[in-house]
C-alpha cells in the first residue's frame, strides 16, 4: 500500500530548504489535546512528518499532510517510502538514528518508489542522504552548532551526562540550580538564541516578520529554565537529542521511530495524503463539514492577523460538529477574535495543563479550541 502524493501548485515554490527534518512539538501534548478517534479526518502541518505519523498511529480515518514548502514534503515522502520498503533496522540506519555506512545504496533502493519531484530533489541533495535525513534541517544544524561549539564552553561532557542521568524532579532541579545554571550558560543562551542568531542560523527569517518581542532570548532562557526544572527530563528524547545529537534509548524516541509502531505504520501509510500548498489555499478548496481535527503546528506565527482570520473562516466552514483545532504559539499569541466566539471555544484548562507539561518547553502556549 502506498501513500497518496498529490502535488498542487503553490506560492513560495522556490523555498527548497528543509527547515525542520524532525518535529519539535511534543506528540504527547498534541494527542492529548486533539483526542483522535477512528472516525477522524485530520489535517496536519507537514514539517518533518513525525507528528503526522503520530496521528496516524491513533488509527483515524485519514491524515492529510499539508506544507507550503516543497522540500518538507519531499522529506515526508522519503520517510514514508523508507517505512514502506525497508526493515526496521535499515529504516533507523537510513534516517540517521543509528550508524549506517550504506545510506546512498539504500536510497538507490527507495528512489524508484519516489514521485518524480521528490526523486529529483533528493538526487540533488545526495550529501544530505549520507548524513541521515533526521539531522539535515536548518533547525537541527542550529542545535548541532550549539551542541558542538557553544555547549562545550559552558559544561564538560561529564556534566551533560550527569544532568541527563537525573531521574527525579528534585534531583534534576537541584542539579540545575547548583551546577547547570551558571553565568556562562545564561550569557551564551542569551546570545545564541537571540532573534538575530536564530533568524539567520536556526529558523526561517520570515518567521520573525510578525514578532514584536525584541529580546526573544530572554523568553527562551526563561522557558528553558522551566523545562529543565519543572518538566521531568527522564525519557525526554527532545532534550537528549539537543544535548547529545542522538536518541540513545530505543524506548524513548519519537513514536514513529519505535519498534513497537513500525509494522502498523508500514501497513497504514496509505492513509497519509500529501498536499503541497498553503493552508489558506487548501482550506478554501475543501467541502463543508469534511474535517474533524486540525493540527496546525505554529503556522499562525508565520502569517498576518488578516491571514489568520481568513484561515479561521475556512476552518469554521470545513469543520464537522465537535471538531478540534490545536496549534502552538512561540512569540505571537494568536487569540481567536470575539466575532468567532460562537464557533471556537478555547479549552483553557486543558491548554494550560498541556502547555506546562510539554517536553518541548520553548513554546509559549499550546492552544486547544473546540468547534461545537
Amino acid at each position: 500500500m502506498t501513500a497518496n502524493v498529490d502535488t498542487i501548485s503553490v506560492v513560495n515554490s522556490k523555498r527548497r530548504l528543509i527547515h525542520y527534518s524532525q518535529c519539535w512539538e511534543d506528540p504527547k501534548t498534541m494527542l492529548n489535546g486533539l483526542k483522535v478517534n477512528t472516525g477522524d479526518n485530520i489535517i496536519a502541518i507537514g514539517s518533518g512528518g513525525d507528528n503526522s505519523f503520530a496521528l496516524l498511529l491513533e488509527n483515524p480515518r485519514s491524515v492529510t499532510v499539508v506544507d507550503s514548502n516543497p522540500a518538507q514534503m519531499n522529506l515526508v515522502e522519503l520517510k514514508i517510502r523508507a517505512i514502506q520498503n525497508l526493515n526496521y533496522s535499515e529504516f533507523l540506519g537510513f534516517l540517521g538514528v543509528k550508524e549506517c555506512n550504506s545510506r546512498i545504496d539504500v536510497y538507490g533502493k527507495l528512489r524508484p518508489f519516489l514521485s518524480p519531484e521528490a526523486a529529483i530533489y533528493w538526487d540533488n541533495c545526495i550529501d544530505n542522504i549520507s548524513m541521515g535525513v533526521i539531522n539535515i534541517g536548518k533547525f537541527e544544524r542550529f542545535f548541532a552548532l550549539f551542541r558542538n561549539r557553544v555547549l562545550p564552553l559552558i559544561h564538560k561532557d561529564m556534566t551533560v551526562e550527569r544532568f541527563l542521568a537525573c531521574r527525579t524532579m528534585s534531583e534534576q532541579k537541584n542539579f540545575f540550580d547548583d551546577v547547570w545554571n551558571n553565568r556562562r550558560w545564561r550569557f551564551l543562551i542569551r546570545v545564541f538564541f537571540s532573534k538575530f542568531v536564530m533568524g539567520h542560523l536556526g529558523r526561517d527569517p520570515s518567521y520573525y516578520e510578525h514578532v514584536g518581542i525584541n529580546k526573544t532570548s530572554e523568553e527562551i532562557l526563561k522557558r528553558t529554565q522551566h523545562g529543565l526544572t519543572e518538566v521531568n527530563m527522564d525519557s525526554n528524547f527532545f532534550v537528549e537529542y539537543i544535548l547529545t545529537g542522538r536518541y540513545r534509548n530505543p524506548d524513548y524516541m519519537p513514536p514513529y521511530l519505535l519498534a513497537s509502531n513500525f509494522d502498523f505504520l508500514k501497513k497504514n501509510c496509505g492513509k497519509l495524503k500529501l498536499i503541497h500548498n498553503t493552508i489558506t489555499e487548501y482550506f478554501s478548496q475543501l467541502k463543508p463539514c469534511s474535517v474533524s481535527k486540525f493540527y496546525l503546528s505554529d503556522v499562525f506565527e508565520y502569517i498576518s492577523q488578516c491571514e489568520f482570520e481568513e484561515a479561521l473562516v475556512n476552518i469554521a466552514r470545513v469543520s464537522r460538529a465537535d471538531s478540534r483545532l490545536a496549534f502552538w504559539t512561540v512569540f505571537i499569541n494568536r487569540c481567536i477574535p470575539d466575532r468567532f466566539s460562537e464557533k471556537f471555544k478555547l479549552n483553557y484548562d486543558l491548554s494550560r495543563e498541556l502547555t506546562f507539561s510539554s517536553r518541548t518547553f520553548f513554546y509559549n502556549n499550546f492552544n486547544v479550541w473546540l468547534i461545537p
